[in-house]
């Protein structure tokens, strides 16, 4: 029969020996658990490894569990009704080979811009041909005049384009962003940009939808190599597709919600881009019977949006919990995704831009850059904006005194 020695939970000899049991190999609870009861039992042991493994600095940047806070709320625009494209959300994707329309051989590049409408979920498919401010200006101009301008433009700025290209970030750098603001700003169009990089969330309305547009083009044009009007064609037409998709709640769920609503039911004022049912009226009052007609059309969308799509922008689909902010003088890793996990950088909160909520997604971070083998000469601190949900708390402030 094996005898173990009792020793108390609140002795310091037995968290000092639980910790070095730890920081033998940093293992797990069990791990280090049933090391401890090799010679001794103490009551309580499995919540003071707990706590100590919570403390380990170490086994913080190990695990490297990021932050996550609860979800924020809605921004106002998606909540109220507004003509469509009157809150637009754009992002680029890409890039595309295209082939020369004279030179068959030649491979060139070109670049999908989307336009979504918060409201409505509407959708504008374009393409650009070059990565400059002058290729998307064009594309602009080609959007606002069929939809005209947009009241508000959410977008990423600068190198927060985050996608998977690095092509589509050096599009970013070379656009000349006060110019292209400019462009619209006498037009009443106000642009507001993220503010956080590495934050696909954020532009979420346009992220979700690029990937069915990508899914869309890979069903039907696979691998072939288009010109840039054939492309162009094809985008119009996965714009259409999209602008027929149900949003909101679907009426399987009821016989008597009738058809599904979709942006093109105000867009077009029917579900597709088949050619109207039915004879116009004739007689001398049609034109206000048209007007009429019209109205309802507008009124019905309305009515089903408030009905069928408003109530799913209320529920939260992750993040429900409240969580601690983090705080000026935290020491984090940042969660890069072209380095290797145990190589993240280390840096420190300079600052923190609550939201309206007061709750803290979208801190400021400083480090310094010290290349292998060369002599650290006091480089100046490199800040750039992220979100709390690629961070890694590693030492908070609170533990520093």
């Amino acid at each position: 029969m094996d005898l173990f020695i009792l020793m108390p939970s609140n002795s310091k000899v037995v968290k000092l020996y639980i910790k070095h049991l730890h920081e033998i190999d940093h293992g797990g609870i069990e791990k280090t658990l049933a090391k401890l009861q090799h010679k001794f039992w103490t009551p309580g042991a499995r919540r003071l490894i707990k706590n100590i493994k919570r403390q380990c600095i170490i086994c913080r940047k190990l695990e490297t569990v990021t932050v996550e806070q609860r979800m924020g709320e809605l921004c106002s625009e998606r909540l109220k009704p507004a003509p469509p494209f009157y809150y637009t959300s754009l992002d680029l994707f890409g890039p595309f080979a295209i082939k020369d329309t004279v030179k068959r051989r030649t491979v060139g590049k070109a670049y999908g811009i989307i336009f979504s409408c918060l409201v409505t979920r509407a959708v504008y498919l374009d393409l650009a041909d070059s990565y400059n401010t002058e290729s998307f200006l064009t594309v602009f101009r080609r959007f606002v005049a069929i939809r005209g301008y947009p009241h508000t433009i959410h977008s990423d700025s600068g190198t927060q384009l985050v996608a998977a290209s690095k092509e589509l970030k050096l599009i970013r750098q070379n656009w000349n962003v006060p110019e292209i603001m400019n462009s619209s700003v006498n037009k009443g169009t106000t642009w507001v940009f993220n503010k956080s990089a590495e934050a696909p969330w954020q532009n979420g309305c346009s992220e979700a939808l690029i990937r069915s547009v990508k899914r869309a083009l890979a069903i039907a044009i696979g691998d072939s190599r288009l010109t840039f009007g054939e492309l162009q064609t094809v985008l119009f037409e996965t714009a259409n597709l999209l602008n027929d998709r149900p949003i909101g709640m679907k009426p399987g769920i009821d016989v008597e919600m009738g058809l599904y609503l979709c942006p093109n039911d105000l867009l077009l004022g029917r579900t597709n881009n088949s050619a109207p049912a039915g004879t116009m009226m004739q007689e001398p009052q049609s034109s206000k019977c048209r007007l009429m007609f019209m109205d309802e059309i507008v009124n019905s969308f309305w009515r089903k949006w408030h009905r069928d799509y408003f109530p799913t922008l209320i529920v939260r689909q992750k993040w429900h919990v409240d969580k601690r902010n983090v705080k000026p003088g935290d020491i984090v890793l940042l969660q890069d995704k072209d380095a290797i996990r145990g190589q993240w950088r280390l840096a420190q909160v300079k600052s923190v831009m609550p939201s309206r909520d007061e709750r803290v997604r979208d801190v400021i971070v400083r480090y310094k850059i010290r290349r292998p083998g060369r002599t650290y000469k006091g480089q100046e601190d490199v800040c750039v904006s992220r979100s709390v949900h690629k961070l890694v708390v590693v030492l908070p402030v609170e533990e520093m005194t």
